[in-house]
């Protein structure tokens, strides 16, 4: 075989990430032949992702190219339709928006505070009013639809690659990270001054600044994307320090700190954000350090029943309550990494994570009647995601089992069978 076909071979398994055997097979030939190779990176090396376990997901890809997983070969047809429907789906920024917010800059991301209504006592309509629960469509002319599009195109484009090497999801993955946060004429500023407004009350308020967890799986789908050719050394490293930037202005910033600060789930997320964006950038001492104070909130957000006061006095307190315990359980999957065990944190009357959990799961599961309101149908395809994540926390059956009893989609699939994988120990069900 010509040195010409090896480097053919090699610069293939870059693309496609081969099995580790394979790659390791061809480096050990070619580099006898004493060639130097270029590969920004080998796939056989463990994959470093953040909210999944990357040796999980590696171990799925081989079973699915040995044939081995036919849950996984499925999920995988689901993922590539639905990767297929984002290929087609137009390219979103932040520039397109009706109007400028008040510092002039449509580089600024502007949204309209969801539950916020024109008054029907005024002639203008202002200043808008509050209806719990209810979203006014108006906030579709804004920019979060922009944010979801993007967001949901970029994890399905960058998982499908990563499973199939069809360059096609990693070149619209990566247009679509050029124009949303690199490109100087499209791109986001690393800020949210504007996100949630209320005509007539505020230009921007820190409740806003949960809309950016539709970024939760884009870092992970960046590093998925490592093995093409997409994406230069330099655009990566300019798409890191973008999060990074978002990072310290959540930390030092006036909404920043508010929303932290915040009792309820907004406080949460905002803290699994500020987690998730350092880990992107390596900052261990800050995810140390927000880490830390998660014991507290758990001890202030639930009472030693499990229940959570702030979240079921709202009109969709199930849908809230589920939404809390799952920004926590990112949070103690993150902390893992520091050394941290929020999974087992309880206070002395008992309440944890866990004991929010088990409050919920008879009326996730529809076993029992969710006591509290909950004024549309309950979010479903999340409920799924919480449970998996759960499931391997507590490293315990009868959350996986629940998930049995819940409406699910076809997306479900992708979430159990392709990324929030169980592990190979995994306990059998009681």
């Amino acid at each position: 075989m010509s040195t010409m076909h090896l480097l053919a071979g090699w610069a293939r398994v870059c693309r496609v990430g081969a099995r580790p055997s394979v790659m390791a097979g061809v480096l050990s030939v070619v580099m006898g032949l004493g060639v130097s190779l270029g590969c920004r990176q080998v796939v056989a090396e463990p994959l470093d992702l953040i909210l999944m376990d990357g040796a999980a997901i590696e171990r799925v890809r081989d079973e699915i190219q040995s044939g081995q997983n036919s849950a996984a070969i499925e999920a995988l047809e689901v993922l590539k339709k639905k990767a297929n429907a984002s290929l087609k789906e137009p390219m979103t920024s932040v520039v397109n928006k009706p109007q400028a917010p008040a510092s002039g800059d449509m580089h600024d991301y502007v949204s309209l505070s969801p539950y916020w209504w024109p008054n029907p006592d005024t002639e203008n309509g202002l200043p808008y009013i509050r209806k719990d629960g209810r979203v006014n469509p108006e906030r579709e002319k804004y920019d979060m639809p922009a944010l979801d599009t993007m967001s949901r195109a970029v994890w399905r484009l960058g998982f499908a690659y990563y499973f199939t090497g069809d360059e096609r999801y990693a070149e619209n993955a990566a247009e679509r990270l050029r124009v949303w946060f690199l490109d100087e004429k499209t791109r986001m500023n690393p800020r949210l001054k504007f996100s949630q407004f209320i005509p007539g009350v505020h230009d921007g308020g820190h409740y806003g600044i949960i809309e950016t967890l539709r970024l939760r799986w884009v870092p992970d789908a960046i590093t998925m994307l490592a093995s093409s050719d997409a994406l230069s050394d330099d655009e990566v490293t300019a798409l890191r320090q973008w999060f990074g930037d978002y990072k310290d202005w959540l930390l030092t910033s006036d909404m920043g700190q508010q929303e932290l600060a915040g009792p309820n789930n907004h406080g949460s997320w905002c803290a699994q954000q500020i987690v998730l964006y350092a880990r992107v950038v390596n900052d261990s001492d800050t995810v140390r350090r927000i880490c830390e104070t998660i014991p507290a909130r758990i001890a202030a957000q639930f009472e030693p029943d499990g229940s959570q006061p702030i979240e079921i006095a709202r009109t969709r307190g199930l849908d809230y309550s589920e939404f809390n315990v799952r920004a926590l359980m990112d949070l103690a999957y993150m902390a893992q990494t520091v050394g941290i065990d929020l999974w087992h944190y309880e206070t002395a009357d008992g309440r944890s994570i866990q004991r929010g959990l088990d409050f919920i799961l008879p009326s996730m599961t529809g076993e029992k009647p969710w006591p509290y309101k909950q004024i549309k149908t309950p979010k479903h395809e999340m409920f799924v995601q919480g449970l998996r994540r759960a499931a391997i926390g507590f490293n315990a059956p009868v959350y996986n089992d629940a998930i049995k009893h819940i409406p699910t989609s076809d997306e479900s699939q992708i979430w159990l069978d392709l990324i929030l994988v169980l592990p190979q120990d995994f306990p059998a069900s009681e």
